[in-house]
C-alpha cells in the first residue's frame, strides 16, 4: 500500500491504465476520500505531473451539486495525487450489463446535463463521458468525476505522441474520433451514448478494434430504440446528430428536453415507456407513475356547478303525482320553491368552500408527495422536487391555497439553501437557488439580503484569489517566511477559504521547501542554521507533519557531527604524535584540529590541541636556530604565534632567533682566518664528510658529521663547503635508511629515521619511511610467528605499531600471535 502523508489508505477501489483509485481516510478532518493516484510511469514526461497537477487545481474550483467535489491536489514523492469526494452509492451501470429503467435513465440523464452545462460555462470541456465516470450518491443522484484527469491528458485534441486520439472509443463523438478540436457539444454525444447504453444494455457501436468502433461513429446511421421507447428516439437523434450544430446545443437545453419528458411521464402520457422490458431486470425501483384519465372519466367523486343543479336530468322512477286541489298546496309549493332557491344561492355563493371538503385523492396525493419531497430537502430541479409537485397542485386547483403556501416555502428554504452555499463558497448554487427562489418570492427582503451577501462573499473571494496569486508568485521566488511571503499570504486565504484546497496544498509545498532548505543545511554541517530554520518553521507552520522528521534528522546529523569531530580530533593526535604537525593538505595536527573547530569553535579538545601543535612548532623552530637557518625558524615562530601568541616557549625562541641573527652578523663580519685556522677548517671539513659517510650523523656527540660542520662554521660563518655538509645531512639520512632496509638492518634503519626526525622535523619523507621501516617489521614479525618465537614477533610487531598505528596487518597479525599463544599454553597442558 502506498504511504501518502496526512491520509491512511484503507483499500484500493479500482485501477485504470493512468490512476490508482483508493479509498483513504483523511486525517486531519476524519474524513472518507477517494484518493486518486497518478501512475509513476506516467513521469516519463517531465511535464505530465505538473499538468496533472495544475489541471486538478482547476477542476477543484468546480462546485456543483452532479460533480464530484476535489478536496485535495498534491504531490509525495513520486506520487502525485487528487483527494475527491467518496461517492459510494455504486455504478451508474448494473455489474451484469442490464439495461436500467426509464426514470432512472431520465434522471441520470438530466443530472449530468445539468454538471456539464455547468462545466462547460467555466470553459471546461470533460472528453471523457461514459459510465465508469458516473457515480450514485447513497441518495440516488449521479455525480460526474474525471474532469481533472481528463483536462490534464491535453488542453485540445487530446492525441498520443503516436497522433492516436486518447479517450474511450465506444463514447466518442464522431469530431473526437477524427482528432478534431471540440466544445461541449462532444460530451453530449457521449451523454447520448451512456442514455443509449443505459436503456438498451449495451453500446450501439461495436467492433474488434478502436479504430473500428471511432469510424463506425462517423459513418453509421443514427441508433434506433426498441419499440416500447420510441417517445425517447427524438431526443436520442438530437444528441447523437453526427454533426456538432445539429444536436441540442448545451447542457441546460438536454436538461430541459429530458424535463419535459419527465412532465408527461408524471402526467400519464407515456405510460408505454414504463412498462418494464421482458429481458432486463432494473434494481431501482423507482414509484411507478399512474397515467391520467380521459377528461370526464375520473375516478374519484366530482360535481359540476351548483347553479345548474336545476337543470340537471330528473333521475329515474316514476314521482308521485301532486294533487292541485285548492289554495293550499300552491302556497306550499311557492314557499318550496323559495327555499330551494335560497339553498341554491347560498351554495353557488360557498361553492369553493364545499369543494375544498369533497375528497380530492388525485390533487391530495400530490400535495403529500410535495410536502414529503419539502421534508427531505428536494426543493426543486427534478420532476419529483417540492417545486414542481407544488406547482402541479396548482395545476389541478389553481387556487388552492395549500399549494401556495407549499410554493412560498419552498422558496424560503431555497432561500435558506442560497445562504449555505454562499457560506461554502458554492457561488453557482447560490445563484441559481437565489433565481429559483426570486421567481417563487417575487423578490423580498430575504432574497435581497441573501443576494448581497452573494455579492459581498464573491467579492471577498476575488480578493482571496488575488492573495493566491501573490502566494503562488512568492512561493516560485522562494520567498516563503518572509513578511508577504508565500505562508503568509497563503494563510491569509484561508482566513477567507478555509476550505481552500489550493492555498492548502500550496501551504504543504511551501512547508516541503523550507524542510529542502533545512536538509541542505544539514548536508553542509551547517547545524545550528538548520536549528533555527526548524524553529522558524514550526513558528509558521506548526501542525506541518514533517517538523518530527527534520527535527528526527537534526539529532541524528548532531550525532553524525559529534562522532565525526571526535575521529578528527583522535586523527590529530595521532598525528601530532607521529610529527606530522603543519603542512600542505588535511594530513596533518594543525588541519584536523582547525578542521574540528570550524564546525564546533568552542571545542576544548581542539583548541588544546592547536596549543599542542603550536609547542611542536616551537621545538622545529629551535631546531632551525640550532641550525643556524633563521629562515626556517622565522617561519615556523610565525605559525606558532598565530596559534599561541602568549606563550613563553615563543617568546624565548623568538629571543634565540635575535641571537642567532646577531651571531651571523657578527660571523659575517670576521677577519680573514689565518692559515692555522684555515688548516683546522679544512680538517674538520674532512672529518665531517668521513663521519658522513660512515653515517656517523649526529652520534657520537663531538665527532659526528653535525658537529664537525658546525665546528666549521664556528671558525667561518659563511664557509659554503659547510653550509652545504649540513644541508645535505638529511639526505644521507635517507641514503642510509634506503641501505639498512635493503639489507634487513632494521634497528640501523630506525637510527636513520630518528636521525632525519632530529635533522628535519618536518621533513615531508618522514611518513614515507616510517611506513616502509613498519612494513619491514611486520614482515620479521611474521617470519617471527612461522618460527615459533612469539617473543620477537611482539617485539616487532610493537615496534610496527609506534610507527604506523593505523596499518591493517597490524589485525592479522594479532590474531596469528593469540593464536599461537593459545597452542602453546595447549601443549602446556
Amino acid at each position: 500500500m502506498i504511504e501518502i502523508p496526512g491520509y491512511r489508505v484503507l483499500r484500493p477501489l479500482g485501477r485504470g491504465g493512468m490512476a490508482t483509485v483508493y479509498l483513504a481516510l483523511q486525517e486531519s478532518v476524519d474524513r472518507e476520500v477517494a484518493l486518486k493516484v497518478m501512475s509513476p510511469t506516467l513521469l516519463a514526461d517531465p511535464t505530465y505531473g505538473e499538468r496533472f497537477l495544475r489541471e486538478a487545481r482547476i477542476a477543484a474550483k468546480l462546485h456543483h451539486p452532479h460533480v464530484v467535489g476535489i478536496h485535495d491536489v498534491g504531490r509525495y514523492g513520486d506520487y502525485f495525487y487528487i483527494a475527491m469526494e467518496y461517492v459510494s452509492g455504486g455504478p451508474v451501470l448494473h455489474d451484469d450489463g442490464k439495461a436500467r429503467d426509464v426514470p432512472f435513465t431520465l434522471r441520470v440523464v438530466r443530472e449530468i446535463a445539468k454538471a456539464l452545462h455547468y462545466a462547460n460555462s467555466k470553459s471546461f470541456v470533460h472528453r471523457d463521458v461514459k459510465p465508469d465516470n458516473i457515480l450514485l450518491r447513497e441518495d440516488g443522484s449521479a455525480a460526474l468525476t474525471d474532469f481533472g484527469i481528463a483536462r490534464a491528458n491535453d488542453s485540445s485534441t487530446r492525441m498520443t505522441r503516436t497522433g492516436a486520439v486518447v479517450g474511450t472509443p465506444h463514447y466518442m463523438s464522431p469530431e473526437q474520433a477524427r482528432g478534431r478540436s471540440i466544445d461541449g457539444r462532444s460530451d453530449l454525444y457521449s451523454l447520448g451514448i451512456v442514455m443509449y447504453e443505459l436503456l438498451v444494455g449495451r453500446v450501439p457501436y461495436h467492433a474488434e478494434d478502436s479504430l473500428a468502433v471511432g469510424i463506425m461513429h462517423i459513418t453509421q446511421p443514427l441508433p434506433q430504440l426498441p419499440a416500447e421507447y420510441k417517445a425517447l428516439q427524438p431526443l436520442l437523434d438530437l444528441l447523437l446528430a453526427k454533426e456538432p450544430e445539429q444536436r441540442l446545443q448545451d447542457g441546460a437545453a438536454v436538461a430541459a428536453a429530458v424535463e419535459a419528458i419527465e412532465r408527461r411521464l408524471e402526467r400519464g402520457e407515456l405510460a408505454e415507456l414504463l412498462r418494464r422490458r421482458p429481458a432486463t431486470t432494473p434494481t431501482l425501483a423507482l414509484p411507478t407513475i399512474a397515467p391520467a384519465e380521459p377528461r370526464g372519466s375520473r375516478a374519484e367523486p366530482h360535481i359540476g356547478r351548483i347553479d345548474a343543479i336545476d337543470t340537471a336530468p330528473a333521475r329515474s322512477g316514476r314521482v308521485a303525482p301532486v294533487r292541485r286541489s285548492g289554495k293550499g298546496p300552491w302556497i306550499f309549493i311557492a314557499a318550496a320553491v323559495l327555499l330551494l332557491a335560497a339553498g341554491g344561492f347560498a351554495l353557488w355563493r360557498n361553492q369553493d368552500k364545499l369543494r375544498a371538503l369533497l375528497p380530492r385523492t388525485e390533487l391530495n396525493d400530490v400535495l403529500a408527495r410535495a410536502d414529503g419531497a419539502l421534508a427531505k430537502g428536494k426543493l426543486s430541479g427534478s420532476s419529483d422536487s417540492a417545486r414542481e409537485l407544488f406547482e402541479s397542485a396548482r395545476v389541478l386547483d389553481p387556487d388552492n391555497d395549500i399549494a401556495r403556501a407549499g410554493l412560498r416555502r419552498v422558496g424560503e428554504a431555497l432561500v435558506a439553501e442560497a445562504v449555505a452555499a454562499t457560506q461554502r463558497r458554492d457561488f453557482a448554487v447560490a445563484h441559481a437557488r437565489l433565481a429559483d427562489a426570486r421567481a417563487l418570492l417575487a423578490g423580498g427582503a430575504a432574497v435581497d439580503q441573501a443576494a448581497a451577501a452573494l455579492k459581498q462573499a464573491e467579492a471577498a473571494t476575488t480578493e482571496v484569489s488575488g492573495l493566491f496569486d501573490q502566494a503562488e508568485a512568492a512561493l516560485a521566488a522562494g520567498k516563503l517566511l518572509d513578511a508577504g511571503g508565500a505562508i503568509e499570504l497563503y494563510e491569509r486565504v484561508l482566513a477567507g477559504d478555509a476550505a481552500n484546497a489550493p492555498a492548502q496544498a500550496g501551504l504543504r509545498k511551501a512547508g516541503a521547501a523550507l524542510a529542502a532548505q533545512t536538509r541542505e543545511l544539514l548536508n553542509q554541517g551547517k547545524l545550528d542554521d538548520a536549528a533555527s530554520r526548524i524553529e522558524a518553521i514550526a513558528r509558521a507552520l506548526p501542525n506541518d507533519p514533517v517538523l518530527p522528521t527534520l527535527r528526527a534528522e537534526l539529532t541524528a546529523a548532531r550525532a553524525s557531527a559529534s562522532a565525526a569531530l571526535e575521529q578528527r580530533l583522535k586523527r590529530g593526535e595521532e598525528l601530532l604524535r607521529s610529527g606530522r604537525i603543519a603542512g600542505d593538505g588535511e594530513d596533518n595536527a594543525l588541519a584536523q584540529f582547525k578542521a574540528v573547530l570550524a564546525r564546533d569553535a568552542n571545542n576544548a579538545k581542539a583548541r588544546a590541541g592547536l596549543a599542542q601543535v603550536a609547542r611542536a612548532l616551537v621545538l622545529q623552530a629551535n631546531a632551525a636556530l640550532e641550525q643556524s637557518d633563521p629562515t626556517a625558524a622565522e617561519r615556523l615562530l610565525h605559525q606558532a604565534e598565530a596559534l599561541a601568541p602568549g606563550s613563553a616557549d615563543l617568546a624565548a625562541a623568538r629571543g634565540e632567533l635575535r641571537e642567532l641573527r646577531e651571531r651571523l652578523e657578527i660571523a659575517a663580519s670576521r677577519p680573514i682566518l689565518t692559515p692555522e685556522q684555515q688548516q683546522k677548517l679544512a680538517s674538520l671539513l674532512a672529518a665531517a664528510e668521513k663521519a658522513a659517510r660512515d653515517g656517523n650523523l649526529v652520534l657520537p656527540p663531538g665527532s659526528s658529521a653535525y658537529d664537525q660542520y658546525r665546528s666549521a662554521l664556528a671558525l667561518d660563518g659563511r664557509n659554503a663547503q659547510a653550509l652545504a655538509g649540513l644541508q645535505s645531512l638529511p639526505q644521507v639520512a635517507r641514503d642510509q635508511f634506503n641501505i639498512a632496509i635493503g639489507q634487513q638492518k632494521l634497528d640501523r634503519a630506525r637510527d636513520f629515521v630518528d636521525t632525519l626526525e632530529q635533522l628535519a622535523p618536518a621533513d615531508a619523507s618522514l611518513p614515507t619511511l616510517r611506513a616502509r621501516l613498519a612494513e619491514s617489521l611486520l614482515d620479521e614479525a611474521e617470519q617471527r610467528v612461522a618460527q615459533n618465537r612469539p617473543g620477537d614477533a611482539r617485539r616487532a610487531l610493537e615496534a610496527a605499531r609506534g610507527l604506523s598505528p593505523a596499518n591493517p596487518r597490524l589485525g592479522a597479525l594479532e590474531q596469528k600471535l593469540r593464536e599461537l599463544g593459545r597452542a602453546a599454553d595447549g601443549g602446556s597442558r
